[in-house]
């Protein structure tokens, strides 16, 4: 009775022990994940001031966490009516600034909205009067963009829808053009790259940016005598191998079959060096330069629409911030 008392409690004290263990483990797994998800999700706070200064209007904004730190990553956008009028990267400072060479008279207030990032969560901040333009005047128009900030993979592209506003019963065309990526590994294309805009409707462009994957080259394949000693191989050595054997066997004298296994080991020599002297066997071993793809890092897209009515070239542009992963 004794005997079976203590192996019982042996028993039990094992099973707790085993059971607090896999408790504390567990805790500790969940201190591991849980921590540097919430160190990725800091709060921010954006102020958004406005100033107008030699028919210009500046906007800047000021990224914090509720600390008071200044945030140093992440893009801002800035959208009026539902439109983006550009965005900018933050700067080590915190702030964010985009110029505006002219305002549409429909932008009463605008919205600095913060994208966020791997660190800091998103935020927006108070809507800022704007001054817009006086409506009297020469015709114009004004530029937008939804979105104007992006991130993608190399490979992948993104779809912006460009809005050419007129203004003051402008009607000419406008003429789209896009600078500030790398032109060996993208590409950008407006469809249409030419709008007119008609009375006070808007017209609308949608601009396509296509990054480029990294590649491989095809001399990353491996040949059977491997290294670039292969093609002394295959155009020298085995084809001069299979000469001797196919010589031998015809000078021996076993018959008409050790004959004409001479014969077809001869064939076979001729055709091995002629592949090795194959243009694709010299491409195999001198392959083109390697693609690498769209380098990683943020990019400023610059969205130019300009419109010549025969004396005079008017041009807006917004930005675009992009950024390759």
């Amino acid at each position: 009775m004794s005997l079976q008392s203590t192996s019982s409690i042996w028993k039990w004290n094992f099973t707790t022990t085993i059971r607090r263990g896999s408790y504390l483990a567990a805790v500790f797994a969940l201190f591991l994940v849980v921590a540097p998800g919430h160190s990725q999700t800091v709060s921010t706070r954006t102020a958004l001031s406005v100033a107008t200064e030699a028919a210009k209007t500046t906007l800047t904004v000021t990224v914090k966490d509720p600390a008071g730190a200044v945030v140093s990553d992440g893009t801002v956008s800035f959208v009026s009516n539902g439109l983006s009028l550009g965005s900018a990267f933050v700067q080590a400072d915190g702030t964010a600034t985009l110029t505006l060479d002219k305002v549409t008279a429909s932008a009463r207030q605008i919205t600095a909205v913060y994208s966020g990032s791997e660190r800091y969560a998103a935020s927006s901040s108070a809507s800022a009067q704007l001054q817009a333009d006086a409506t009297s005047g020469p015709p114009d128009f004004t530029v937008a963009a939804n979105p104007t900030s992006a991130s993608l993979n190399p490979g992948d592209f993104g779809t912006f829808i460009v809005t050419v506003t007129p203004v003051n019963g402008f009607n000419q065309s406008v003429t789209l053009a896009e600078s500030g990526l790398p032109t060996t590994t993208t590409s950008s294309r407006f469809t249409p790259s030419i709008v007119t805009p008609i009375s006070t409707a808007a017209v609308t462009s949608t601009l396509q940016i296509q990054t480029t994957a990294p590649s491989t080259s095809s001399g990353d394949l491996v040949l059977p005598f491997g290294g670039n000693g292969s093609h002394l191989a295959y155009a020298v050595v085995f084809p001069g191998v299979l000469a001797l054997v196919g010589i031998g066997a015809l000078r021996k004298r076993g018959g008409n079959g050790l004959r004409l296994f001479g014969v077809a080991v001869l064939l076979l020599a001729s055709a091995s060096g002629l592949t090795a002297c194959s243009q694709r066997y010299s491409y195999l071993n001198h392959p083109p330069t390697p693609n690498t793809g769209t380098p990683p890092g943020p990019y400023t897209v610059t969205v130019t629409a300009y419109s010549n009515n025969g004396g005079e070239v008017t041009s807006h542009s917004l930005t675009i911030a992009l950024t390759v992963k």
